[in-house]
């Protein structure tokens, strides 16, 4: 990342740490368990949780593992992780500030490397996918979990338009397929996929990010006029005070070579 992006992330998620602590859909989504029901840890690995937040999957992988490292670009994140970390009692998990396209550990490091929900965060993607392969040991695992948009070129940009309004430290978000394409060009084989649906409460979503009231008005309008091929996808649903609507997100697990 540049030096300017670094600090857009940082700033935006400094000030969340607390809201992604408690948020159900980051502490509790669905993904967190298939995760763990695909990747099938194991008590002797090492793991590396890259872009942690506020350490939900480092957490979940913790109990089961001989070791964890959180990392992240945010120190506010690392310390609600830390203190979320002591909280449950659990001595196998360190933290570490990193920079996901710049990873500060040797390679072949790590049995499993696990980063969910925060590759949309990376100008970059093919260097963190380069990192992440670099650190994995041979036969090693990925554990990945993102959101997916749709394969249509108008729509896509539609969508992460929406995104980026929220968020102003998002990137992109892919579509699956090309997600898939990325990792098997960096050499990685795709063992298991799955594709899950979440949805959420309009105003929850944007205050964890602290959107204006003005800037909420115009996602409520662009949520009124998504497109056909966005339909399915986002399936906004209004009531007198609020909208509902969903996102698609991926889980992939993935194996290195010998």
């Amino acid at each position: 990342m540049t030096t300017s992006q670094k600090a857009q992330v940082q700033t935006q998620f400094g000030v969340s740490a607390e809201a992604y602590a408690i948020s159900d859909i980051h502490a509790k989504g669905e993904s967190l368990a298939a995760l763990l029901e695909l990747v099938k840890p194991q008590p002797t690995w090492k793991v590396l949780d890259i872009a942690t937040g506020a350490g939900h999957t480092a957490l979940t992988f913790a109990p089961h593992v001989h070791r964890v490292i959180a990392t992240d670009l945010t120190e506010a994140m690392l310390t609600k992780t830390a203190e979320l970390a002591t909280q449950r009692g659990l001595s196998n998990l360190e933290i570490k500030l990193a920079d996901a396209e710049s990873l500060p550990f040797d390679p072949a490091s790590f049995h499993l490397v696990t980063c969910r929900l925060a590759f949309h965060h990376f100008p970059n993607p093919t260097h963190a996918i380069t990192e992440i392969v670099r650190v994995m040991k041979p036969n090693g695992m990925l554990g990945f979990t993102d959101n997916i948009t749709v394969s249509d070129k108008l729509a896509e940009e539609y969508y992460n338009t929406y995104e980026k309004l929220r968020d102003p430290s998002h990137h992109w978000v892919h579509p699956a397929p090309r997600l898939q394409s990325m990792f098997e060009q960096a050499g990685l084989k795709i063992e298991a996929t799955r594709r899950l649906r979440k949805e959420f409460e309009f105003h929850d979503w944007a205050d964890r990010q602290h959107v204006s009231p003005a800037d909420k008005e115009k996602l409520l309008k662009m949520m009124r006029h998504i497109p056909l091929e966005l339909e399915a996808l986002f399936a906004p649903r209004w009531t007198d005070d609020t909208m509902y609507f969903s996102l698609w997100e991926m889980v992939i697990v993935a194996r290195k070579g010998a």
